[in-house]
């Protein structure tokens, strides 16, 4: 082999071996989308999509301007050249056609074009109206998502036709023809998967501070529905009387499922309903000589109950999430003393029992 052709061999190799290493650093950046906003409610909406797609790598952009309305060809055309002024992936818009809001997304590198109408009713803020909005902004979550992977979703934009080399009468052309179909096939599933670590503590009724302990969870959030598993440790509380000395201790494994209420910039509210299980655990010391201690003991009870919880986005796979929960308890235990053959209650707890808990939510 030639002194060239190796020198020429080498650098080949250093490029490809430069592409494959900055490939993945590359993926892992922020990308910019543009948005064209031309009246108030663009902005309400623009918002929408803020907090829908806060967990993106995805720096949205708006510009004030006319609406990108005509024909097709014009407003792709139009969706070029903002994607080029602003150096962005992706291009975003909004028409409203009577009660209906039409939401279009162009990929101009995969001349790739998304489109989505929802009813929005109402002025902006409304409960009519915010439903329209949330369905929109999570087919525009949707569609940002799918260009972040290399996958954008809607139809191909034909582009203009080449021109014929034959010779032709000079006669002014209509402008290229550009067929834009909106996709009517269902949105693919989206999701990401969801760890969360921190605290929580709950009035129970047996002891005047209730109880408190570890909060683990982890399970798998959509657009429209979280799954979780949530499992709380909770430190041994202990009652003492003249009598006896009682160590109780409480464990519990809670299936939750909730759906997102409301999202605005980096705030997300969401509502479900949880069930599991409870694990209560008793040791107890006898301390007056008439009585007698009865061995420690493991119960079981169940656990039904609603959930509201109020998650803050600190960063793209980060956030702080609240969470105030009133648990039924079925199977609980009824402390107290056997005198003379007789029962004497000493405390059963609450049947219903508020919750508390914070935690820190890793996205990975």
């Amino acid at each position: 082999m030639s002194l060239a052709a190796d020198v020429l061999l080498r650098r080949v190799l250093g490029s490809v071996l430069l592409l494959l290493l900055a490939g993945p650093a590359r993926a892992s950046e922020p990308w910019k989308a543009v948005a064209r906003v031309a009246s108030s409610e663009d902005v309400a909406l623009l918002e929408r999509v803020r907090g829908q797609s806060s967990d993106l790598p995805v720096l949205l952009v708006a510009e004030q301007g006319a609406p990108l309305d005509g024909p097709p060809s014009a407003r792709w055309r139009a969706a070029e050249e903002l994607a080029e002024r602003h150096q962005a992936r992706a291009v975003l818009w909004f028409l409203r056609d009577g009660d209906d809001v039409r939401v279009q997304v162009a990929e101009p590198a995969s001349r790739h074009l998304f489109v989505r109408t929802a009813r929005l009713d109402g002025q902006p803020g409304s409960l009519e109206w915010s439903a329209g909005a949330e369905a929109l902004a999570l087919a525009v979550r949707s569609a940002l998502r799918a260009v972040d992977l290399g996958e954008p979703l809607g139809e191909v934009v034909e582009p203009p036709a080449a021109p014929s080399l034959a010779p032709v009468e000079t006669v002014e052309a209509p402008p290229p023809s550009v067929r834009v179909i909106a996709a009517q096939a269902p949105l693919p599933p989206s999701g990401h998967w969801m760890l969360a670590v921190g605290v929580q503590a709950a009035l129970d009724g047996y002891a005047r501070s209730g109880h408190q302990g570890l909060l683990l969870g982890a399970g798998w959030e959509g657009d429209s529905l979280r799954l979780g598993l949530q499992l709380l440790a909770g430190l041994p509380a202990g009652l003492s009387d003249e009598r006896t000395r009682l160590t109780l201790g409480q464990h519990a494994a809670v299936l939750w499922a909730d759906v997102p209420l409301v999202s605005t910039g980096p705030l997300a509210c969401a509502a479900g309903l949880g069930a599991g299980a409870v694990v209560f655990t008793r040791r107890t010391e006898a301390l007056a000589p008439e009585v007698d201690a009865a061995p420690s003991s493991t119960l079981l009870a169940l656990l039904l109950g609603p959930r509201f919880s109020a998650r803050w986005s600190l960063a793209t796979r980060l956030a702080l999430e609240a969470s105030v929960s009133a648990e039924l308890l079925l199977g609980r235990p009824a402390l107290g003393y056997g005198i003379d053959g007789n029962f004497v209650p000493r405390g059963d707890g609450w049947a219903v029992r508020p919750r508390v808990g914070l935690v820190m939510v890793f996205l990975p």
